[in-house]
């Protein structure tokens, strides 16, 4: 199963370089995005459930508009520290663009109405699916909002596919 999710991180992580390297004349700064998003050091696992230790009300959506990819870009690129990394990943970011048959789907998850976490289902032909990329802004309750949104895409994810793995 390892080998598996392994490959599945592989075709997410083509399926997000596409967005710049595919694009006509990608900027140096979305180029800059992407290394940066390559860089990251994550590891990923088969899961069966996800810790509900959270209750914060967190609304979650698709991301199927150009103004929630900017939303999701936003608190996304609030993972990278400086200012610079996060102006390159919003750059990168907003580039995503959907194709009806995507793998990816992008959530944005709204808490007390603002966007304040997100997060990536992505799926293959295979009966897996990948949580991956969930992130919330730097508040007080971070990581609560990340339980919460990866609980939330746990239970969107695993009421379609019998195996969830989730790439942290």
């Amino acid at each position: 199963m390892q080998s598996q999710i392994e490959q599945l991180i592989k075709l997410k992580d083509t399926w997000m370089a596409s967005h710049v390297t595919e694009a006509e004349f990608p900027t140096p700064l979305s180029q800059k995005g992407l290394a940066l998003y390559q860089s990251q050091q994550q590891s990923s696992e088969l899961i069966s459930s996800v810790s509900d230790n959270s209750a914060l009300s967190l609304s979650v959506y698709p991301v199927d508009c150009h103004p929630l990819t900017i939303r999701y870009s936003v608190v996304l690129s609030s993972k990278w520290e400086s200012e610079s990394d996060k102006e390159a990943m919003l750059e990168y970011l907003t580039q995503i663009m959907f194709e009806e048959d995507s793998p990816a789907r992008l959530f944005i998850g709204f808490f007390k109405g603002k966007p304040a976490a997100c997060g990536m289902i992505f799926q293959s032909e295979e009966d897996l699916a990948l949580i991956a990329d969930v992130h919330a802004l730097p508040l007080n309750n971070q990581q609560d909002l990340i339980s919460e949104m990866e609980k939330q895409l746990f239970t969107i994810a695993s009421g379609e596919k019998q195996s969830v793995a989730i790439n942290r």
